[in-house]
Formats: structure tokens, C-alpha cells, sequence
């Protein structure tokens, strides 16, 4: 799985995406989704966690840092939660079905949500997107326009090395069979899509070298992604990118946190009401599989804040 920590200048990885709906009004703040973990499990709590930014560095937790829903099926817990903004103006929130930190456990299913306005979440279940001996971690979902339906990307093992699969839906409920979607040759994790006029983009981890890379595509179909950008790293460890448009629609930064995914809203209030433009997802979680914990959290505490640097590297290109 991944440590959703990359953030495209306002949002930290492990994240809440959202489409822009035309009539949407501007976006004055961001969302952030995670679940807590620390490196000794005091305060770990693997429900779905909100926290609200104006600037996508300095977070703020609603519901007094306590989950606003957490899964009831399945392990009981998530990671690597994902928000979405449909076509319609509504949200899905996606996440792995895993609780604690046990990452040798096969599961073929993926925790969905609905909601209207991210204050409440309705329709909760498990959907199953695969019946491989493997995991389904670190959902991203995206809008495909020449299909008129949404892929839902996640990493997996195809039996032989690590791959991102897709499955495409029009209602998150049913899916179509799974496919590999990116395996450039060698190992990947925690992918992140955005569309960005007729170019997708795809970000990845390298499994193999450890460093960030970007891939895009004209048509975002299936093995049809060429990687353009060199590796980035930022400290000792790296993994789960986020790619996101800021408010001010001046282009993107990058960062670098431990694991999280945003999304954009328009009130930064306790518990946003309402979420204006997909943004790119917000999963924030401390740590996800694969990964060492670089950052502790107890209940009370904010989510970490994020590094921004200028667009450079793995980064420079890909939110226009």
C-alpha cells in the first residue's frame, strides 16, 4: 500500500480527488481524508478522518480529530482513503479494506462510500474488484470520457510482480473485470491519475529504485502511459503521489508528507458542507504498507504539515 505523501501544492497525498463540475463556485480551502497511526499504535484509528486548510500545508482536524465514519464490514478499518467528485457533483470515497498494518493479507475488496456534501455518508459498502490471491490497496478513480465510465485504479500483484490493475464502473457498485492498467517492467505502487485536458497523468512509485516518477498518456487507456519525468525522492523514504490544481488555478508545487489525499472544498468550516472542484484525492495515513512510519500521531493532534517546494522534477508538469 502506500503512505499517501506527495502533494501537488495544496494537498497531501493519500487523497480526496474531485472533477470540476463547470458551475461549480471557486474553491477558497482543501480537504484532506486519513486515518491515524503512530509507530507504537497509540491513537490509531482506521475509520475515514477529515481535516480542513486554506493553504494545503496547515490542517486543521474536524469532528475533534474523530473518524466521520468508519467501515462495518470486511476488517473493520481503511487506509488510503480516496475522494472522488462525480460527474454530478457528488462524491464516492474509496479506500483499502485493511485495518492495522498487516500487509501480507490477501483482499479483494474495496471499501464505498456516497455523500452529497462530505458532512454525511451514505450507501456504505464493500465492492469486490478481483479474485486474485493478492491485495487491492491505494484506490484513485478518475473520469474516462471516451468510455463514459469511471476506471478505479489500485495497486495489486498480477501473480508475477506489482502492477496497477483498473476496473471501470458507471455507478461504483458493479465493475467490469479487472485489467492491468501500468506495469512498465518493473515493480510499482500507490498510482495517482489526473486528467488535465486531454493528457493523463499517472504517478507513480518505482519500486525498485524507491523514487517518484510521472507518466502520461493522450488516451488514458490501459499500457498506454509513457513515464517522462526523472525520480524524485525526499528524505529517506518517499511513496504515494498526489497531483492537484491549487485554488488560485496558477498551477501546482510539490510536497512531500507522510500519507495522505485531498480534495478541495469551499468551506473551511467544522466539517465542510460542501466541496467546490475535484481536486486530487486526499488519503491521509501516517503510514500505509511497505512503508516505515516517519511521522506519529496521537488523537488530538493535527494532521503533519506538508514540505512545498517549487514545480521541479517528477513533478513540473501535469496540473497545467
Amino acid at each position: 500500500m502506500r503512505r499517501r505523501a506527495f502533494i501537488l501544492l495544496a494537498a497531501l497525498c493519500t487523497a480526496l480527488v474531485v472533477h470540476t463540475p463547470a458551475a461549480s463556485a471557486a474553491n477558497t480551502a482543501y480537504v484532506f481524508a486519513y486515518f491515524t497511526e503512530s509507530p507504537n499504535m497509540n491513537g490509531a484509528d482506521y475509520g475515514l478522518h477529515l481535516a480542513v486548510s486554506q493553504d494545503g500545508l496547515n490542517w486543521t482536524p474536524l469532528n475533534q480529530n474523530n473518524p466521520v465514519v468508519t467501515p462495518t464490514a470486511g476488517t473493520t478499518g481503511l487506509r488510503d482513503p480516496f475522494v472522488l467528485r462525480k460527474q454530478d457533483g457528488t462524491f464516492v470515497i474509496l479506500a483499502t479494506d485493511l485495518k492495522g498494518t498487516d500487509f501480507g493479507q490477501n483482499n479483494q475488496y474495496l471499501h464505498v462510500w456516497d455523500s452529497t456534501d462530505l458532512t454525511s455518508f451514505t450507501g456504505y459498502r464493500r465492492i469486490r474488484m478481483h479474485n486474485l490471491a493478492t491485495h487491492t490497496w491505494a484506490p484513485t478513480a478518475f473520469w474516462d470520457a471516451s468510455r463514459g465510465q469511471y476506471g478505479i485504479v489500485y495497486s495489486a500483484n498480477n501473480g508475477s510482480t506489482d502492477v496497477f490493475m483498473v476496473n471501470y464502473t458507471s455507478d461504483f457498485r458493479t465493475v467490469s473485470a479487472n485489467q492491468v492498467y501500468f506495469s512498465p517492467g518493473f515493480p510499482v505502487l500507490d498510482g495517482d491519475i489526473v486528467v488535465d485536458g486531454s493528457t493523463y497523468y499517472l504517478y507513480y512509485k518505482n519500486l525498485s529504485t524507491g523514487l517518484l516518477y510521472g507518466a502520461r498518456s493522450t488516451t488514458g487507456a490501459p499500457n498506454s502511459y509513457t513515464t517522462y519525468t526523472s525520480g524524485l525522492r525526499q528524505g529517506n523514504a518517499i511513496e504515494a503521489p498526489l497531483l492537484l490544481k491549487n485554488n488560485a488555478g496558477s498551477g501546482c508545487g510539490c510536497g512531500a508528507t507522510p500519507s495522505a489525499r485531498s480534495t478541495t472544498t469551499t468551506t473551511p468550516g467544522p466539517r465542510p458542507t460542501s466541496a467546490a472542484t475535484p481536486g486530487r484525492r486526499s488519503t491521509s495515513a501516517p503510514t500505509r504498507p511497505r512503508s516505515t512510519p516517519n511521522t506519529a500521531r496521537s488523537p488530538g493532534s493535527p494532521p503533519p504539515s506538508t514540505t512545498a517546494w517549487s514545480p521541479g522534477g517528477a513533478c513540473r508538469t501535469g496540473c497545467g
